[in-house]
């Protein structure tokens, strides 16, 4: 079991931060701020922060130092590996393991196949709007540990958290047995944490709608989270 699905598994809250750029000052901005594990990217045009993240060559030294960081604070390091057509290959995947990234979060559109059959990085599952929820949880039988909830369509990106939101929260979670985290495509705020938590989530992943994409905005939104 890896660090995330252990921490998940084991606390009643986890907060991750997933960086508008793969950038340690960000890095150590979340990290000081409290957050337990952070998320990478690579291959990928990023939809909510409007940023465009290199191949694993490009990346590689800035990955390396943001996991040598995270590990000084017993934090995890997860990542994005690309998008349809752009995904990371196997060998990436060995080498993302070597340098300490403890798993991969994909949609599962962009996922090749091949990623079930690896063991490498820990399996993250991003759960879409409109998704077949039938369907979707039989990624669990193929070793899916993990799933970000990301349900909530485009046009409702950066909206306040509503009450339909946390019944559609609570209802993927019912179809689960993995450990379900919620991403900021809402602007989650501190004071939504209880009600997110009864919906029985683990977790949440906060992001450029959340933390603003510079180093002092990301650091004091982290921290408006965690009270430190």
């Amino acid at each position: 079991m890896n660090q995330l699905q252990t921490q998940l598994r084991n606390n009643p809250w986890t907060l991750l931060v997933s960086l508008p750029r793969n950038d340690v000052e960000l890095a150590r901005a979340a990290l000081e701020g409290g957050a337990q594990g952070l998320k990478v990217h690579i291959n990928v045009e990023h939809f909510a922060s409007g940023t465009r993240f290199g191949s694993l060559e490009e990346e590689r030294g800035t990955l390396t130092q943001i996991v040598a960081l995270a590990r000084e604070f017993g934090a995890n390091v997860g990542i994005v590996p690309g998008s349809e057509g752009n995904f990371a290959s196997p060998q990436d995947f060995v080498e993302l393991a070597h340098i300490g990234i403890d798993y991969f979060d994909a949609y599962p559109a962009d996922a090749p196949a091949w990623v079930f059959a690896q063991t490498d990085l820990d399996i993250m599952m991003a759960a879409f709007h409109g998704a077949n929820l039938h369907e979707f949880s039989g990624f669990e039988a193929l070793n899916m540990t993990l799933c970000e909830a990301s349900i909530l369509p485009h046009e409702e990106y950066g909206k306040a958290l509503s009450a339909l939101d946390l019944a559609r929260y609570a209802h993927l979670v019912s179809h689960l047995e993995v450990p379900v985290i919620v991403p900021s495509q809402k602007k989650i705020e501190p004071r939504d944490i209880p009600a997110l938590q009864k919906t029985g989530v683990k977790g949440l992943l906060i992001g450029a709608i959340v933390t603003g994409r510079e180093v002092e905005s990301l650091g004091r939104a982290t921290r408006s989270f965690t009270g430190t």
